[in-house]
């Protein structure tokens, strides 16, 4: 399955920001986004999604899709409103808008709007209210740990910061549109320097909604749109430079990314075409760098009969389009070529059941079936596993078996907190079964509030430090007086370098978890590496924290198994990854809620995700 994208770039904002209006002319300017949005088209799975504003606002969006009208007459571009019909929907932007008529004339503009209504396909029903996201995200977005933020957050003052969350708010409430243009004029003089990151920011918390309700990410590496807002990409994949890369060694760049819409609709309508993109997309994820990805597309193309070099002498897309018969010729010649990459890369094929042959040689280790072991204290988190990976509940030990795409995995669940009851199942575990190459210890944990982190933050566990032994002793005055006699256990560090790098997209693991999983509005899954300290206690108490945080430095938060099942695993010589998702922060008012569950199933997710082939082999590196 592909992404949907959604079209960031055909925002009259976007453009400004990166200043497209100064640099260009109209014919310019135009083909700068036909471009991008061709290429959406070609690399989306079922639709592409952008405000009915986008196209009503701006002279060049919506003269692309008065020529490119296919689009909206097929409904691969969608326009999400809260309104029933359009007459609404003009009424009251045209209200809100009318502080700056002279900006946005082209809401007043009954030919824009006709436009839309003749499209009945284009234009879909969407939950989200953005002004309320806008207002609450400009209220506490600064507050959060979203990059979005970040310069703002560090370097403006607290009265530029306070003077910014209460301008949306005062605007909606005056009925006027949260858009740049009226909200600019409303900022205090000193946050000058900053009013980009803000103007950012508002694209970011406008645009995130879209791309959280219908799923999609942004095309990244557009030519003089260098800018994402912080949105969820996927730039091996989904990226221009790189599709681009892809169809120039087949002579097919310009025939494609300056199509007609009624062409790149017809090519959609091919199953050889399908097969091409969809081999694109596992190949490119595969060779992520643009050199690689020439290579090894060369060496496929030379095997097929197909005259690829003749394409740009056929073929000018500013004349004519191809005719049906070529588009069904060359359709066929990239269906050739898909088979070509699939069976010498190993690609997955939509609609196969077949395990995916790609992963095939990695998932046996010298003629072994690679194999992990995850433990869990609870059966609340054992439930979470079993459903999120579709696992065989079992009787006895271990509490459910199964695969995570191709890796076996085995569940230990003692049903029980404590360091002794997790050391005892797993030292069960390790003398009965065959060793597994990984053994991973996740769950919950209490967050400590001096490393700043927050409930739904997942802990990819440097160091555990055991801190459950104390030395006890009396004073001067005989009050006894207690030190920690820490003992520290190293944990594998392959899921945190994996999930850092090009192999792991970490923003859609973020993004998708957030939307899934009942995360609070604004708020999203971030990953941390560091210690955690182990000990047979729920820790409630401010002052034992302290003493806690006093006797180690850096600790993220503390959990109640790790140090059982890295004493046990240390015995046997198998290597333990820990991974900890904070339900609740360790203080006076830790309390059960919702983040049990939601944290729980995020960190199934990012399980999940992970290449888990790559993490072992990293692991016995």
């Amino acid at each position: 399955m592909r992404k949907n994208l959604f079209l960031h770039f055909l925002n009259r904002d976007t453009r400004e920001i990166v200043r497209l209006y100064d640099m260009f002319g109209d014919g310019m300017h135009a083909h700068m986004i036909r471009g991008p949005m061709n290429a959406c088209a070609i690399l989306c799975e079922d639709f592409c999604v952008a405000p009915p504003g986008f196209v009503v606002e701006d002279k060049y969006a919506f003269e692309l899709f008065e020529i490119q009208s296919a689009y909206l007459e097929k409904g691969l571009v969608r326009l999400p409103m809260r309104e029933t019909n359009l007459i609404d929907f003009a009424e009251k932007k045209r209200l809100e808008y009318s502080f700056a008529r002279n900006r946005y004339s082209g809401l007043y503009d009954d030919t824009r709007m006709n436009l839309l209504n003749s499209h009945g396909a284009a234009l879909i029903p969407r939950k989200i209210q953005i002004g309320p996201a806008i207002v609450d995200g400009f209220m506490k977005g600064v507050d959060t740990r979203l990059q979005a933020w970040a310069g703002i957050r560090q370097k403006a003052a607290s009265g530029v910061i306070e003077n910014m969350r209460a301008i949306p708010a005062r605007l909606a409430d005056d009925g006027k549109a949260l858009t740049w243009s009226i909200i600019e004029p409303n900022l205090v003089e000193s946050p000058s320097p900053l009013r980009q990151q803000m103007r950012d920011a508002l694209q970011y918390t406008y645009f995130q909604e879209y791309c959280r309700e219908f799923r999609a990410i942004v095309l990244a590496d557009i030519p003089h749109i260098p800018v994402e807002f912080c949105l969820p990409v996927e730039r091996t994949v989904y990226s221009m430079r790189r599709l681009r890369v892809f169809l120039a060694s087949m002579n097919a760049d310009r025939l494609l990314l300056e199509a007609s819409a009624d062409t790149i609709m017809s090519f959609r309508r091919c199953a050889g075409f399908i097969e091409l993109i969809d081999a694109y997309c596992a190949f490119a994820k595969m060779f992520p760098k643009d050199t690689d990805l020439q290579f090894h597309l060369s060496k496929a193309i030379e095997r097929t009969p197909y005259e690829w070099s003749r394409i740009p002498e056929r073929f000018n897309p500013a004349i004519c389009d191809p005719s049906d018969f070529e588009v069904v010729e060359i359709a066929s010649a990239c269906g050739e070529l898909a088979a070509i990459l699939t069976m010498e890369h190993k690609l997955p094929r939509r609609g196969s059941d077949e395990p995916r042959k790609m992963q095939k040689a990695t998932t046996v280790s010298k003629g072994r079936q690679l194999k992990i072991a995850i433990f869990v204290a609870l059966e609340e988190e054992l439930n979470v596993l079993i459903k999120h990976f579709s696992l065989t509940r079992a009787a006895g030990s271990p509490a459910a078996i199964g695969k995570i795409n191709d890796v076996e995995v085995d569940v230990l669940c003692p049903r029980a907190m404590g360091r002794v009851a997790a050391a005892v199942e797993t030292m069960r575990y390790l003398s009965k079964y065959r060793t597994p190459d990984l053994l991973f210890c996740v769950g919950l944990a209490g967050g400590f509030t001096e490393s700043t982190i927050e409930p739904g933050a997942v802990i990819c566990v440097e160091t555990v430090v055991d801190l459950a032994n104390r030395k006890v002793t009396d004073d001067e005055s005989g009050v006894a007086q207690s030190k920690f006699r820490r003992r520290d256990f190293d944990c594998a560090r392959a899921v945190y370098e994996i999930a850092q790098s090009h192999e792991f997209d970490l923003s859609t693991w973020a993004s998708y978890s957030a939307a899934e999983f009942d995360w609070p509005r604004g708020r999203t899954p971030s990953l941390w590496e560091g210690k955690i300290a182990s000990a047979d206690e729920v820790v409630a108490s401010d002052d034992h924290r302290q003493k806690m945080v006093a006797s180690v430095d850096k600790l993220y938060g503390i959990e109640m198994e790790a140090g059982g099942v890295c004493a046990a695993a240390a015995a046997f010589k198998v290597p333990v990854s820990v991974l900890r998702v904070v339900s609740d922060m360790a203080d006076p008012s830790k309390a059960d809620d919702k983040w049990r569950v939601t944290g729980m199933k995020t960190l199934a997710e990012l399980l999940k995700r992970l290449p888990l082939d790559r993490v072992i082999a990293l692991v016995k590196q």
